[in-house]
């Protein structure tokens, strides 16, 4: 029989360690003195120690550990738990390398750009949600900015605030088409079938938003000459972490623009659909 701190030297593990088993039921001393309080441990004890700190360095957690050695535990039993482990922990590697990449960008960024502020990109889902918006192709900026007023404007005014959200812009790009391809109106709050007429032949018609399970995101304020910065380093991002663009980028306008702080300085949100490239 050995007392504690010899058995814990034999074991290569504390004092403490061992008491905290104690504690836990995972191993019980094989003797404590009435008198004395002292434990005392078998060095047959040994390899249900083994077994635990094993089964441990394995990932399994130590509630999970004290039923296997209490009664025979069948080879498929543990595999089951290994192979959970396994995909939590594969799991786990994926989710630093991509923080990994993300630091690697960030690093990369500020050595170019010779300062450490900036936009920050931040990785979200987004749910599929209820759209009520017009489809339009627009010459120029100017004219997709007036378009894009039009929309707040008469959307605001014609649309319940029960029902109304935020103010969206979709913009697809056709490499074959100079015109800029846009889907200009408001989430809901509700789906809904209403149609709503704002100017001309344009009329507000329901649709949806997908959902996405990957959005690579910014948030700006306003639409101004300054805008372009922001696009450009959530670019600079997707390429650095290795994805690339899978769908539409969206607008998401954060504050209205029918009123202070106006379409210049409203916050804005881009977000940019993505993958994994091949």
């Amino acid at each position: 029989m050995f007392r504690i701190g010899e058995f814990a030297q034999i074991a290569q593990v504390s004092g403490r360690q061992l008491r905290f088993y104690d504690q836990l039921g995972l191993l019980r001393p094989a003797h404590v003195d009435a008198q004395t309080g002292y434990r005392y441990y078998s060095i047959r004890q040994l390899p249900r120690l083994n077994s635990i700190l094993a089964l441990k360095e394995l990932g399994l957690s130590l509630e999970q550990i004290g039923p296997l050695l209490d009664r025979e535990m069948s080879p498929a039993e543990l595999r089951s738990m290994l192979t959970l482990k396994r995909a939590q922990l594969e799991r786990s590697l994926r989710e630093e390398e991509a923080r990994l990449r993300h630091i690697e960008s960030r690093i990369a960024q500020i050595d170019r750009e010779g300062k450490a502020d900036g936009f920050d990109v931040i990785v979200k889902s987004a749910p599929a949600t209820p759209f009520l918006a017009v489809s339009c192709a627009c010459e120029n900026m100017d004219e997709a900015v007036r378009m894009v007023r039009t929309v707040a404007e008469e959307g605001t005014r014609q649309i319940k605030p029960s029902l109304r959200d935020k103010l969206i812009v979709v913009a697809r790009n056709d490499v074959d088409s100079e015109k800029l391809d846009l889907d200009i109106g408001f989430s809901l709050t509700r789906p809904s079938n209403a149609g709503v007429r704002i100017a001309g032949d344009l009329v507000l018609r329901a649709t949806e938003l997908p959902a996405i399970e990957t959005m690579a995101t910014v948030v700006r304020p306003g639409t101004n000459a300054e805008s372009h910065t922001s696009f450009g380093t959530v670019g600079r991002w997707i390429e650095a972490n290795a994805y690339e663009i899978a769908g539409p980028c969206r607008e998401i306008f954060l504050e209205p623009i029918t009123g202070p702080p106006g379409f210049e300085g409203a916050l804005v949100e881009i977000q940019f659909p993505v993958r994994k490239a091949h």
